[in-house]
């Protein structure tokens, strides 16, 4: 069953992510005139709004990229954040394409971005392809970028983090979610439940 734009849980979800990426980002993000934002494996982009609205209150100008495999994802995304996002704030713009992400230097477009954010990565489900993701991502970045990743679990954070250190990334702050929402299709699951920062070594 297709999902709506919003259940009954997401704008929840979104509100307590928006604090946690906050309080997450702000010592480690400065102020600039226009900050960039790669948000990799981003689906329908839920998560839009709280981003933009996070990059404008830390520059005068925003652009986020979203890249997905799923086209019908990518396609709802487009269609949805070029009619909302000034709803969220004037000085941001949004978006989406679709592209692997292990392949992102294959894309000259995108440019340099302070931040490349990957939502509930995956990483136990093919860590090979998610090595290639976070390293390529830690290459797009720029020299003070931050790659900011979450997760549904424990033992996958600990993994996910295993590998990006392994390639370098040195991680800057992290945090446990003390409201993430339990979800039922896997023990141990919950949305957003570990928070975590790398910049580039």
């Amino acid at each position: 069953m297709a999902h709506t734009p919003f259940n009954e849980f997401l704008q929840g979800d979104l509100k307590t992510l928006e604090t946690n990426l906050r309080d997450l980002l702000d010592p480690h993000l400065p102020e600039k005139d226009h900050l960039s934002l790669l948000n990799l494996a981003c689906g329908r982009g839920d998560e839009t709004g709280v981003l933009a609205k996070l990059l404008a209150e830390k520059s005068k100008s925003a652009h986020l990229q979203g890249l997905d495999i799923r086209a019908a994802e990518i396609g709802q995304a487009n269609s949805r954040w070029k009619k909302e996002l000034a709803d969220v704030t004037k000085n941001a713009s949004a978006d989406f394409i679709t592209h692997r992400g292990d392949r992102l230097l294959d894309l000259a477009e995108i440019g340099t971005p302070d931040i490349a954010f990957l939502r509930h990565q995956n990483y136990w489900n093919d860590k090979p392809v998610w090595t290639q993701i976070f390293d390529q991502a830690l290459e797009r970045l720029n020299e003070d970028g931050l790659l900011v990743i979450t997760s549904y679990f424990d033992k996958e954070h600990e993994l996910a983090t295993a590998a990006l250190e392994k390639l370098g990334a040195i991680q800057v702050g992290s945090i446990i979610n003390p409201n993430s929402r339990a979800l039922a299709d896997a023990p141990g699951k919950s949305v957003d439940k570990h928070l975590a920062v790398f910049r580039k070594k």
